[in-house]
Formats: C-alpha cells, structure tokens, sequence
C-alpha cells in the first residue's frame, strides 16, 4: 500500500481525500493543528488515522504527504516535511516567490525527497488526452493559446486573505495560477516576455483582476486573465495550424470540442476525481525514484512563480 497523509482539514481537503481514494494510494491520515479537528474529518474515512502534523512527521508509514492548508502554513510545513524525510505535493500556490521555490526544491533533493506542486490542470484525463492528440499533430503547431478564469463577484464577500495578504494574497495568486499552468503546459516553451495589459485593485493592496499577454521563446502566445472584476468566461482556446480546441471547463471538466477545417467533434473523457490524477502521477515518480514529475517540476512552477510576480510588481492600468 501507498499511504498518502492529508496536512489540513478544510474544505479543500475533502476533496483532495476524494482524490485518494480514486487514486492508486491509500487516505492513511488526516492532520490538523487542532486534533479534534483531525477526528472530525477522519472518522468519515474507514482508512483514514486523525493526527497531529508532528505524528505525521514521525510515522514511518507515511509514503506521502498532501499539503492542504492555508497558503501561509506552506513553506515552513513544507520544510519540516521534507526534514523529515516525506515526500510532499503542495497546494497551490506553493509558495510567495522564486527564492523560496528555488529553497525547497534544493532541500528535497539534499533530502532525496520527491516534491511536486499541485496543479491538477496538468493531469486531468481531459487535459492527458487532449495533450497527447496535440502532440500526435491533431491541429498541427499550436500557434496561441487563450485561457481565462474570471467572474465578476462582490468583492466585500471574499475572505480578507484574497485581497490583503501581502505575500500570497490576490486574484492571480488564489485563480491565475489556473490558465498560467494550462497555457504553459501546452505552449511546451520557457516565457520570453511577459506584459500585463490590465490590472486592477480597486483600493485593495492586492490584484482583484488582471490580464496579461505571454511570448514564448518558440514563438506560441498566451492571453491570461483571471480575477473577480469582470465577468469574462472561464473558457480557453488552443489554436494551431490546422484548427483549434476549446474548453469551457479547462481545469477540472470532461469534454472539449475540437474544430478543425471540415470536421468537427468532440473530445469525452471520464472522470472520477480532479485531483486523483496529480496523485498518480506523485506516486509513479516516487516508486520509479524521480525527485520531481517531468511534467510539474521545479522549472514549472518557477515559469508559473515568474508571472505571479510580474503582475504584482505592475503598476495598476485603468
């Protein structure tokens, strides 16, 4: 058996626990600060041990650990994790910047611990199928790339953390990270250029909305924009010699319709969890001795980090 641990019990973490369950591991243990929190959640979970992060940390049993926590508690759980000698995926946004990403990924390979951020984008088996028809030359060479995760929301609804946390806090850290990692996945290219074309705060000290065009270094192009200020879709487009693909669910749906010069139909896949297929791909780098996934590594997420950063550092365009 694999026993994967959950770090956190919010909402987040069940679905995460759904995600085991479908996966190839085993839900070992649920930990919280706060132990009653833990047995609260564990019980639900015939598998599934309540702990304390310290009881994980010591359990030789533990294969895996799943970080689920607020976005702040990352860095210095991921730390002690990686002490310890655990493998660790982690919520996105891992962490608040490059020097940090840089940091862990050091410690997990002095450690000869595997660590990989989470984004499921890369893995859902919509996403898996759809890549590998790309790279069989279904539209040809992509060309552009559109991706967007944007609703126009009450701002006074979200959680404070959402629009003043001063490291992590923001629309592009909490949703952009959604159609970063998807446009990077397929442009398959490090970033050239990044310039952000709009940004809005609205008063808040962080971004409640941005838009950002990205130049690859082969030439591929990519519109982002995520926030909560305009109500702009949450659908993406891949477009390349001989047609496009689009999406109306790119990071968690089922289905995409592909549209090509004179045919057109629709790509079906099934689905169980979102998230098992990120868990999967942890567990076959971890039995196969891979310190990082050759699909979500370090370089990823610092390609991910280094647009974060560009649009926090922006100034604000009305």
């Amino acid at each position: 058996m694999f026993n994967i641990a959950i770090m956190g019990c919010g909402n987040i973490a069940k679905r995460v626990a759904n995600g085991i369950i479908y996966s190839d591991g085993v839900l070992y243990a649920a930990a919280s600060r706060d132990i009653t929190k833990a047995r609260e959640f564990a019980w639900k979970y015939p598998t599934c041990k309540a702990m304390c992060y310290e009881d994980v940390l010591q359990d030789e049993n533990v294969d895996l650990v799943y970080i689920a926590t607020i976005n702040t508690a990352h860095y210095d759980l991921i730390r002690r994790c990686l002490m310890a000698g655990k493998n660790v995926i982690c919520e996105k946004p891992m962490l608040a910047n490059e020097a940090e990403i840089k940091e862990v990924f050091a410690l997990a390979e002095k450690q000869h611990c595997f660590l990989m951020e989470a984004h499921k984008t890369c893995f859902i088996p919509l996403n898996t199928t759809v890549y590998e028809k790309i790279q069989e030359g279904l539209i040809g060479k992509v060309q552009s790339i559109e991706a967007f995760r944007c609703d126009a929301v009450d701002i006074s609804c979200l959680k404070e953390w959402n629009v003043y946390e001063p490291g992590m806090g923001g629309a592009f850290f909490d949703i952009g990270v959604y159609p970063l990692c998807f446009v990077n996945r397929y442009a398959q290219s490090r970033i050239k250029e990044i310039e952000v074309n709009e940004k809005h705060c609205d008063g808040y000290p962080n971004d409640i909305y941005a838009d950002v065009t990205l130049t690859y270094e082969n030439g591929v192009k990519a519109e982002v924009a995520a926030g909560w200020k305009k109500a702009k879709g949450r659908g993406a487009t891949i477009t390349g010699e001989k047609g496009r693909i689009e999406f109306s669910d790119y990071w968690k749906g089922t289905n995409a319709k592909v549209i090509l010069e004179n045919e057109e139909f629709e790509i079906q896949v099934e689905q169980d969890s979102d998230f098992s297929g990120e868990i999967n791909e942890a567990i076959h780098c971890i039995e196969n001795g891979q310190l990082q996934s050759s699909v979500m590594n370090e370089e990823a997420s610092l390609e991910i980090m280094k647009v974060l950063c560009r649009v926090k550092e922006s100034e604000e365009k009305k």
